[in-house]
């Protein structure tokens, strides 16, 4: 039986995968209507079993987020079976109210992104699903009980800007994002996470602040009225990569013990209820591949 918990690594979860610390077998790259997606491993634990895949490589960063083939990835994992998804994220903060190392759970999201396909059906009348909650409630709900239990500092609530990379932002674009509202910024969680939900599929991200966004200055962050080395930036973000490992087998656990109280399965309900999908998602592909190409504009 395929396990139905996935978890998409983000920047040095390869190294993960290279030391060993998650026991894992290798499935390999998956072939999809849409190109082939990243290598795939199984991993078990004591407290049950899950499906990785690091979205840049598995044997370093091979693969900046704007070239991700996030839908090939998605599809993948849906493939296996996996009715869930963990996205694990390194994250800049915009607000130095973030410390680094933190934690945090997002529970909104701004897209910046310009040149990624987002969604599994262009040219059609699909994917209109509704993005409230944007994140997953069960699966946000069971990260905060896996961090309480494991003592791990963290935040249940921020907004994550999505930009296109693989550049960083710019000061004036860092004042933009926290004008309307931004925390955190990133470069992963979009289209994945709209993608799933045309799958139908939970997807919820744990988040740890690995520095601060480019502001244009060389200010450091004070902690308890001290500046805050660079040294122990760096060693506090490497510590939040480190217990991954065991953040997925605690995750595990508790969703063993909770019950799904979310409406992800039924976020393409509306298509299927007004006749233009199926109940069964693999038709959806199938049904797309005998739908006549849009007929091309006469020419003037």
């Amino acid at each position: 039986m395929s396990p139905s918990l996935a978890c998409i690594g983000g920047t040095a979860a390869y190294d993960l995968l290279r030391a060993g610390a998650l026991v894992a077998r290798r499935l390999g790259p998956q072939e999809t209507p849409f190109g082939a997606s990243q290598p795939i491993f199984h991993c078990e634990s004591a407290a049950g079993e899950f499906l990785f895949l690091s979205r840049h490589g598995e044997s370093g960063y091979d693969l900046a987020p704007t070239f991700v083939n996030y839908r090939a990835n998605i599809y993948a994992l849906k493939e296996l079976g996996v009715q869930a998804v963990v996205s694990w994220s390194e994250t800049r903060a915009i607000s130095h109210n973030f410390k680094i190392g933190q934690y945090v759970i997002v529970d909104d999201l701004v897209d910046e992104t310009t040149c990624r396909p987002n969604t599994f059906f262009e040219n059609q009348g699909l994917g209109v699903v509704r993005q409230w909650p944007v994140f997953c409630p069960t699966l946000r709900d069971a990260f905060a009980a896996t961090l309480r239990e494991e003592n791990c500092a963290h935040s249940c609530g921020g907004v994550y800007v999505c930009v296109e990379g693989p550049r960083r932002e710019t000061p004036a674009e860092a004042r933009k994002f926290a004008s309307y509202g931004g925390e955190l910024v990133g470069m992963t969680l979009a289209p994945e996470v709209f993608l799933a939900k045309e799958l139908q599929m939970c997807y919820a991200s744990i988040c740890y602040v690995a520095s601060y966004v480019e502001n244009g200055s060389e200010f450091r962050p004070f902690e308890n009225g001290r500046i805050l080395d660079k040294a122990v930036e760096v060693r506090r973000a490497a510590t939040a990569v480190e217990r991954l490992p065991m953040l997925l087998e605690r995750l595990c656990a508790v969703l063993s013990r909770g019950q799904r109280a979310c409406q992800c399965e039924q976020s393409m309900a509306h298509h299927i209820t007004h006749g233009q999908i199926g109940p069964d998602w693999r038709s959806w592909f199938e049904e797309a591949a005998l739908r006549p190409s849009p007929a091309a504009p006469l020419e003037t």
